[in-house]
């Protein structure tokens, strides 16, 4: 059930009854030569769709731009913003939904930048709770990682399970970078382009439809055990 398609009135109803929002959060970052640039909004908005689905809780319009690694400035497409920017850019947006009756926001994210969550998890913390949706245990099911990274054996494989259309198979690449010498530009301490790299981290030549069909299971019990615990 979608805010956008819905008019003022039948929203003032819905707040009759129920007080929460879904808010998925997307980026627009290049995911290797593989995956299209809104591989996370998709991924978000899927799980949004789900979990209103399972509770009835109503879902707010997708925020297509996220905080990316100042690393990944030179792929053609991807555009980011700044913490605060985007910190406060959602603040105001969840002080209007206030405002008019809304108490509880869930912020869905497929995206894992520390300074992206950092924004998020800090805009309201009572009132807006925040989920990476690949926080959760997937090394039973990956072969080669023992967790999710960027555009890797875990993120192709979801992708490959949802939308199979949009994976550039002939374009997978496995480039691994060692977390040590990785984390400088997780944390965004080194903004130079990684040397060599084809924009994703991992292995995604080891992704599967079926590997993507029992992580998304995954993470749907993960985000609606998640949504459950503050739906009260």
């Amino acid at each position: 059930m979608k805010l956008e398609e819905l008019t003022w009135k039948e929203v003032a109803e819905y707040l009759k009854k129920n007080r929460q929002l879904i808010v998925p959060v997307g980026t627009c970052e290049q995911h290797g030569p593989h995956l299209p640039l809104n591989t996370d909004t998709l991924v978000a908005d899927k799980l949004a769709e789900y979990l209103s689905q399972e509770t009835g809780i109503l879902v707010a319009p997708t925020l297509n731009y996220g905080v990316n690694l100042p690393c990944n400035r030179g792929y053609a497409g991807t555009c980011s913003t700044s913490k605060e920017l985007l910190h406060g850019f959602l603040g105001s947006i969840l002080a209007w939904w206030k405002e008019q009756g809304f108490e509880r926001f869930y912020l869905l994210s497929a995206h894992g930048d520390p300074h992206h969550i950092e924004a998020l998890r800090t805009i309201d913390p009572e009132r807006a709770k925040v989920l990476e949706l690949y926080d959760c245990d997937m090394a039973a099911v990956l072969e080669k990682q023992q967790g999710a990274r960027h555009a890797c054996e875990a993120e192709t494989s979801v992708m490959m399970y949802l939308f199979p259309e949009k994976v550039r198979g002939s374009e997978i690449r496995d480039f691994d970078v060692p977390f040590e010498k990785f984390e400088p530009y997780l944390l965004h301490e080194k903004t130079e382009a990684i040397a060599g790299a084809p924009g994703n981290q991992g292995y995604p030549s080891y992704a599967s439809a079926e590997k993507g069909k029992q992580l998304f299971v995954l993470m749907k019990h993960h985000a609606l055990a998640w949504l459950r615990e503050f739906n009260v």
